[in-house]
């Protein structure tokens, strides 16, 4: 149908322009060949028949990108392997569409059955993001933090403080740490204070185990093939999860909240948290989820889509801004 064909076409062309924003050249440029394909009737438009009726909010263009990437690295695509940075090729576009176009025909099945999946992106740089947050909420109280994290996926960001933040005016974190923040921060927020994790926990519709081999293929496949810092970063994450036991329950984060904060606890500063997570929740389901969160003694962390930016705020308050992946982070 054409008006699905143009609705799918604008979600490809705006998923391309953040690619492009966000320093990936290689996406942005098959997303928008993507979108060429599908208004001419190619085969995008079979891989993607009968998703135009999703919100645009459930990102199938970056799903679409992520099968794709799986394929390449499980070696099922080993043509298009020869030019994913992520396997050692060139990631030149105009190179690499041809093998693009090539493997949604002759994959169409298996692509589609992918898709059918949700984007399980557990940027391990939205920490950086969310460092000053906790180091707020520990200097304001003084007491252990109670971390519990909403729309969890891996619970990568559940071992923040397992990593390293450096700026130019202070660093945190163990100095050993496999991921490094050093280029996140253009304001850093104080670094320069103290923050103990007691309790973590957190929760997820479809929780991904990191450390077994399928659970680490699905989080590198969400990753852009041309952007290995990410990636370093994901596998330096992985590794630490190996050391760090979190439990990411199959829950709904209503029921999840309203289990865990239903005993007050006043020997610690909970802070219930989550990034880049209401867009995939309904209104009602946001209604319902900030009513838990308000009507207890908590502190809410989160880092969410602004009008032109990600705005990261602690119970309402705009303590700062940063670009999607947890970069570029301003503090005010």
């Amino acid at each position: 149908m054409p008006e699905a064909r143009d609705v799918l076409a604008r979600r490809l062309r705006r998923q391309a322009a953040w690619c492009a924003e966000l320093e990936s050249p290689l996406y942005a440029s098959l997303l928008e060949s993507a979108a060429d394909d599908l208004e001419v009737g190619g085969p995008v438009g079979d891989v993607l028949d009968g998703f135009a009726e999703e919100p645009g909010t459930a990102a199938l263009a970056l799903r679409l990108m992520g099968a794709v990437h799986r394929m390449v690295l499980d070696d099922t695509l080993p043509d298009l392997a020869k030019h994913y940075p992520s396997t050692g090729g060139e990631g030149d576009p105009s190179a690499t569409w041809p093998a693009f176009r090539q493997a949604l025909i002759e994959h169409r099945s298996t692509i589609r059955a992918l898709l059918v999946n949700g984007c399980q992106t557990n940027e391990v740089g939205r920490s950086a993001a969310l460092v000053g947050g906790f180091l707020e909420v520990a200097h304001r109280t003084n007491l252990s933090l109670r971390i519990l994290e909403i729309g969890a996926s891996a619970g990568l960001n559940l071992r923040w403080d397992r990593y390293r933040y450096e700026s130019a005016d202070g660093s945190w974190g163990d100095a050993a740490s496999a991921v490094r923040f050093t280029h996140s921060f253009e304001i850093p927020p104080h670094l320069n204070r103290s923050a103990d994790v007691v309790e973590r926990r957190g929760c997820d519709l479809h929780p991904i185990d990191p450390t077994s081999e399928e659970g680490a293929l699905t989080l590198r496949s969400f990753v852009w093939a041309d952007q290995l810092g990410r990636l370093a970063q994901l596998d330096g994450a992985i590794e630490i999860a190996g050391d760090t036991p979190v439990e990411v329950e199959q829950m709904d984060a209503r029921a999840f909240l309203e289990r865990e904060l239903a005993r007050p606890r006043p020997d610690v500063a909970t802070v219930v948290y989550h990034s880049v997570f209401m867009q995939y929740v309904d209104e009602p389901g946001r209604r319902r989820i900030n009513e838990v969160i308000e009507a207890a003694p908590v502190f809410h962390l989160a880092m969410e889509p602004g009008d032109d930016t990600f705005e990261i705020r602690l119970d309402g308050e705009l303590l700062g801004t940063c670009r999607a992946h947890g970069t570029g982070v301003r503090w005010l």
